[in-house]
């Protein structure tokens, strides 16, 4: 069987991987759809390894490849999406098959979480340019299936926790050292196995294929499936909930769903630079993006209220207090956004 009118989501779409797959990934005719992921913007140091030209320096990426994919195949619908993977509602990323081109650890397990959720095939890929190496890994949602995070152990979730608290400018990708040519071959091995997907309907459900470029060699390796891996392998029964958060009240939210969760997210009332000792008081809002602060950019920890995993009405009267009108947009529930909740027994809503 050969899906026809397939939607394709790629995560870090403007990266050394990602910009060289989004123009084969065009030219396969039963692509339709297109969305791009990505939060960076084009700056002079990209063009040495990846597939831009000088007129792309200072876009958004997403906003340079859509472009250039416009040019390529008029007839390809794209979304273009500014922001981290981990910051879009999981009901924008809706699709036939992810595709990671991300560096950053974190972002890639975000992303492996979300394809698991969703119940959505993954191919996730990279280079490693200190020792010439291109990789794809598939994964595919299924029982006893293993996940990104079954061959994790504890030293890979404490380089996890390095990530997060890390400084400076930005808290997205981090350099690999490769080639235009290194990131060129990983996206020609991600674009022959999406065609073959396209025309099978199915990928390996956890296979992963190292080049080596250096000595010419090829490894694969079948990956298995850890019983006592961190992630919980569910695949979500999602339901639709017709209430638009532009209108919807907190306060009507908890009593219909009785507690409110955005998994990989949490809500924050006030927080504080641990560099420079600079307070934000936000109200309430989720998290997201991960606030940084305005005077030295460093990554704000939460304060006062503290960060909460979930609320309902006890945690959030407070808040209804000061502003009995406080919708579930300005808390930063958006429309797409998958919401877990009920009382005794776990539900998903998607918010309309």
């Amino acid at each position: 069987m050969q899906m026809e009118a397939a939607h394709i989501v790629v995560a870090g779409a403007g990266g050394n991987t990602g910009s060289h797959l989004l123009a084969h990934i065009a030219r396969i005719p039963r692509v339709a759809g297109l969305t791009l992921v990505d939060p960076d913007t084009y700056e002079p140091a990209n063009l040495a390894v990846q597939n831009i030209d000088a007129a792309d320096l200072g876009q958004p990426k997403v906003v340079a490849q859509a472009a250039r994919l416009g040019r390529i195949r008029p007839d390809l619908a794209i979304a273009p999406i500014q922001a981290r993977v981990e910051d879009v509602p999981r009901g924008l990323l809706r699709c036939d098959l992810f595709v990671s081109c991300l560096d950053s650890r974190a972002a890639r397990q975000h992303l492996s979480e979300i394809a698991w959720h969703l119940g959505t095939p993954l191919i996730d890929c990279g280079v490693l340019g200190g020792q010439n190496l291109a990789r794809m890994t598939t994964w595919t949602p299924a029982p006893g299936s293993p996940c990104l995070e079954c061959a994790w152990g504890p030293e890979d979730y404490a380089l996890l926790g390095q990530e997060y608290l890390c400084g400076g400018e930005r808290a997205t990708a981090f350099p690999t050292g490769a080639s235009s040519a290194l990131g060129a071959l990983a996206a020609s091995l991600v674009a022959l196995e999406l065609a073959r997907f396209l025309c099978h309907e199915t990928l390996p459900l956890a296979r992963e294929v190292i080049f080596d470029a250096e000595h010419r060699v090829i490894q694969t390796t079948q990956e298995r499936c850890n019983r006592e891996c961190r992630f919980d392998h569910a695949v979500w029964r999602i339901d639709s909930w017709l209430a638009p958060p532009s209108i919807t009240t907190l306060a009507q939210a908890l009593r219909e769903l009785g507690t409110l969760r955005i998994e990989g997210h949490r809500f924050v009332s006030e927080l504080v630079c641990p560099g420079c000792g600079r307070h934000e008081n936000l109200g309430l809002r989720l998290n997201r993006p991960l606030a940084r602060c305005a005077a030295c950019n460093r990554r704000m920890a939460s304060a006062g209220f503290g960060a909460r995993d979930f609320l309902d009405s006890a945690l959030a009267a407070p808040f209804l207090d000061l502003n009995a009108d406080l919708t579930l947009d300005q808390i930063g529930i958006h429309a797409g956004d998958m919401v877990s909740c009920g009382d005794g027994h776990r539900q998903i809503v998607e918010a309309a």
